[in-house]
């Protein structure tokens, strides 16, 4: 571990805190359920957080805060029964280590990257158990008994971004002030949410959640980022930046943007709309993901954070939950863009507390029935913790700025998505970047142009509002291009050779898809098969097309399946529709649940 070495373990002793047993609430049976068996530590295990302290800070001090921390914070002292009684289990006393590395870097030096990262390995060396572990750990690089660096890593069942933030808070508050080393009042603990949650009220709140899926899910796209595979130049970059090899599924990729300008641009531009900084970039990410993919009706996923109410305010525990942004796109107006925008996400605040177990039969059901699958194609993670900031200098500066944007690519851990923004706080400011897990279709080229299409809209929107239909003139961002293979079906962007691709491997026999008019005039994707494969009805034949969409982004199942009898005797007519009605029809129906 680069220049580390480990010195001594010290075992911190905590006591005086209740001892109890609880259900589990709604956010920790989501968090186990998406942990699975994976004991792994690492970036989906465990989170982390640097911390500096004052010159003369000793170990004591680092162990007596995390004592008071621990007492304070049922969350980080508990461990977790499943199977088929499962809950939440508080211990009153007990004990978690510290790790002490003597590192190589000068004394006085600035604290470099790799001293973090070589914290942060060490830490993740060791698996964690989440029914038996304690969930909060720490490690401290000193030169010469002088502390350079504390790292601070909690386990995700015991917090989320924002849990982890009042914990590092609290943390330094306590370093700094000595005589406020004890825990104080009991607060609202995980146990105390379980309660809440139980409730009727609580119970009610669940269903609203589950209700307000349900009707998004029903009208959403199966992929918000529904594009053609990029070739030739599409692929290529247009700066001069060092970007890793990565194409795709599986072989992801992530940049980061760099931009004095966004960070002079956000503040002037959240204090004119009388908005937030997350309020305005999740518009700014609407505004290019519309232009970009012609897609004015948004919805996709958001992480809510769940703090409504004062006693969540420094609440620690896993509260957030994916919820569902659904923001109407359609406007000219920047400004009112970052009004719906805010609309949405207080509406997806308010339905983000769901049971995770329920939800999942749900998207079955809507995606059976409407034949799609919902993979979150498209995310957005914005975790910042001071969501307000006064504005610095004349507006006109951001604009000066933008030469002096830099991407900064790397290749992050892999995880199915095809689209996602993050943007988390860095130093007190927010870093935004994009990721995809698929750089076969999302390539450096796109992530780029994305990024500084948010770039040069914040830019000129920081001196007043933006007409939306200048996008390409501002951002450089053009609209994509479909041919006429692609077909807009339920709401969903559809490439039809995909839709064959996927028939014909469910199937396993000849089969021709053709989009045919309904009742309503709407294309209808209906499916031609031959007998004697290995489907023998239409739900066979549909239950077949939706265990391989996982993956396929322009792709759905048909609405109609029809067995025929043969397929066109003439090779030249197995394009024609009216050949394939002519066979005789064996079996014909949408294959939906209900016709079992």
């Amino acid at each position: 571990m680069g220049g580390l070495i480990f010195t001594e373990r010290r075992y911190v002793k905590f006591a005086g805190g209740r001892a109890v047993e609880a259900p589990l609430t709604l956010g920790q049976i989501n968090t186990l359920e998406w942990l699975g068996d994976d004991t792994r530590a690492g970036l989906y295990r465990m989170m982390e957080w640097a911390v500096t302290v004052p010159p003369g800070t000793t170990l004591d001090d680092v162990a007596d805060a995390l004592a008071v921390l621990v007492e304070r914070h049922e969350s980080l002292r508990t461990s977790y029964v499943t199977g088929d009684k499962p809950c939440q289990q508080v211990s009153g006393s007990g004990q978690v280590t510290v790790d002490v590395y003597e590192t190589a870097a000068a004394a006085g030096s600035p604290i470099d990257p790799g001293e973090v990262t070589d914290l942060i390995s060490a830490l993740q060396g060791r698996a964690v158990d989440v029914e038996g572990d304690p969930l909060i750990r720490a490690a401290v690089a000193v030169r010469d008994g002088a502390i350079r660096l504390v790292l601070i890593a909690c386990s995700h069942i015991a917090v989320d971004c924002e849990s982890l933030a009042v914990v590092v808070r609290q943390f330094n508050r306590l370093i700094h002030h000595p005589a406020e080393r004890q825990a104080g009042p009991l607060t609202h603990q995980p146990a105390d949410q379980a309660a809440v949650e139980h409730s009727a009220r609580g119970r009610r709140r669940a269903e609203a959640s589950l209700r307000y899926w349900g009707h998004q899910m029903s009208r959403m796209p199966q992929g918000v980022y529904a594009m053609p595979r990029p070739t030739g130049d599409e692929r290529e970059i247009h700066h001069d930046y060092a970007v890793p090899a990565a194409s795709g599924e599986g072989n992801p990729l992530g940049c980061w943007l760099d931009s004095p300008a966004l960070r002079a641009a956000l503040p002037h531009v959240a204090a004119r709309t009388q908005s937030t900084l997350p309020m305005v970039l999740s518009a700014a990410f609407c505004a290019v993901l519309a232009w970009r993919t012609g897609v004015s009706d948004l919805v996709f996923a958001s992480l809510a954070n769940n703090r409504i109410g004062s006693e969540l305010h420094d609440y620690v525990g896993t509260l957030a939950q994916d919820s569902l942004l659904a923001v109407d796109a359609g406007t000219t107006s920047f400004d009112d863009l970052i009004r719906r925008a805010g609309g949405a996400t207080l509406r997806a605040a308010m339905h983000g507390l769901y049971d995770v177990k329920r939800l999942q039969a749900l998207q079955s059901a809507i995606g059976d029935r409407r034949g799609v699958m919902f993979q979150r194609d498209c995310a957005c993670n914005i975790n910042i913790f001071d969501g307000e900031a006064r504005p610095e200098g004349p507006p006109e500066a951001a604009q000066a700025a933008l030469p002096r944007t830099a991407l900064r690519w790397h290749i992050p851990p892999y995880f199915r998505v095809l689209l996602l923004l993050r943007v988390i706080d860095s130093d007190g400011a927010p870093l935004l970047g994009l990721t995809t897990g698929h750089a076969d279709l999302v390539p450096a080229a796109e992530i780029e142009a994305l990024l500084l299409g948010i770039d040069r809209l914040l830019a000129a929107a920081a001196t007043g509002d933006v007409d939306l239909r200048r996008m390409t003139e501002i951002t450089g961002l053009t609209p994509v291009v479909r041919g006429p293979e692609w077909l807009l079906v339920d709401g969903c962007w559809i490439e039809l050779p995909a839709v064959q691709g996927l028939v014909d491997e469910a199937v396993q026999a000849p089969a021709r898809v053709f989009a045919v008019p309904g009742d309503d005039g709407r294309p209808v994707l209906t499916a031609y098969i031959t007998a004697g494969g290995p489907v023998r009805t239409p739900r066979e034949a549909h239950l077949a097309c939706m265990s391989l969409l996982l993956g396929r982004y322009t792709a759905m199942a048909p609405g109609r399946y029809v067995i025929c009898a043969g397929g066109p005797e003439d090779p030249d007519d197995q394009d024609d529709p009216d050949a394939w009605r002519r066979r005789p029809v064996l079996a014909e129906g949408d294959g939906r649940e209900e016709q079992r």
